[in-house]
């Protein structure tokens, strides 16, 4: 039944996930999605990616698990931003080690509306405007210092069908 989901020999794929798409818990109390993302997750494993977790920045850098959403600009500090952007140092050093490795890494998978990982929609209040999440921000500034990218795709749970499409072309593609 699930001999699809097991590394298969040869096969050298992995994505990096928003740490909330795999532990919901992190995710503030009223923006969580129970087994939302679990057609993601089963789609990344019948094609044998592996899937590696990035860190919470929020709960790292605030110490609280139960939260409520707050709009982007309560994240985006000073100190908030030197914390994301050290997070996406490294997380671009696992990367170019898994790519010096002989992996293809197919991307970077954020989730949209959050003022931390959002790729192209950001909730501010109760509005959602066109943005990125700071994480993201520091992301896609290491990438430029670093002269490489890696594709970074918003998984927006609120139209989960729409964001299997766009992980499906990252497998076709990649």
């Amino acid at each position: 039944m699930h001999e699809n989901i097991y590394f298969m020999e040869g096969e050298k794929k992995v994505v990096f996930v928003s740490h909330c798409l795999l532990n919901q818990n992190v995710a503030p109390v009223n923006k969580r999605y129970p087994n939302s993302v679990g057609e993601i997750l089963q789609m990344l494993a019948s094609a044998n990616v592996g899937i590696v977790q990035l860190p919470c920045p929020h709960a790292d850098f605030f110490s609280e698990i139960e939260r409520e959403r707050k709009p982007k600009k309560f994240y985006d500090t000073k100190e908030y931003r030197n914390h994301c952007r050290r997070i996406a140092k490294i997380v671009l050093r696992q990367i170019e080690n898994y790519t010096k490795s002989g992996y293809k890494v197919l991307g970077i998978l954020g989730v949209e509306f959050s003022p931390t990982c959002a790729v192209h929609q950001v909730e501010n209040g109760n509005r959602v405007t066109p943005g990125k999440g700071v994480l993201i921000e520091e992301f896609e500034e290491e990438m430029r210092k670093k002269k490489f990218q890696v594709p970074i795709v918003g998984v927006n749970l609120n139209n989960i069908y729409a964001t299997i499409e766009k992980i499906q072309a990252l497998l076709k593609y990649c």
